[in-house]
């Protein structure tokens, strides 16, 4: 369960009644959460790629670039994406709307002796540049931390939930 808007305040999982807060311990009156996901705004940096000039050009390129057939150079080529484009004609109609690919994987900060901890950076891609800048680390924006021993797996929307409220 994700403590977020109208579940902030709640102490306790609705499904399972597990607590939210690690038992005190000591004088502490800190309460501690079992696990705190990190999210970070990607709304602002969205909107930076159309405040320069020299990328606002590009983030048209998936509407304008001309596909060969039979090879696939960018998502844009893919029939997922022509699939996409004739169930939603209002969003593709506008070639400004930001089109973006989610990349995960986990990683252990403390090594792999240490602390049996993860986390699970969710980094957001721009699909709508051309195949050379898209990869480039200044248009991979790292949105979520999402904390673990393993895979968010099924249950990735619930982590992923403040940033699909934020992009719609």
């Amino acid at each position: 369960m994700l403590y977020y808007l109208e579940n902030a305040e709640m102490t306790e999982c609705m499904t399972c009644r597990h607590s939210r807060y690690k038992p005190r311990t000591g004088r502490g009156k800190t309460l501690v959460a079992y696990k705190k996901l990190r999210y970070f705004l990607i709304t602002p940096r969205l909107q930076r790629l159309f405040m320069s000039s020299r990328t606002a050009e590009h983030m048209t390129w998936h509407q304008a670039h001309h596909a060969v057939d039979g090879v696939m150079v960018n998502p844009s080529d893919g029939k997922a994406w022509k699939l996409f484009n004739s169930v939603h004609p209002h969003f593709s109609a506008e070639s400004r709307n930001v089109r973006l690919g989610l990349c995960t994987a986990g990683f252990n900060p403390f090594g792999s002796f240490a602390a049996p901890y993860s986390g699970w950076p969710v980094i957001p891609k721009v699909y709508n540049l051309p195949p050379r800048m898209c990869m480039r680390l200044e248009f991979m924006f790292l949105s979520t931390v999402m904390p673990g021993l393993s895979s968010s797996g099924r249950n990735i929307d619930v982590f992923l939930r403040p940033l699909i409220d934020k992009l719609t």
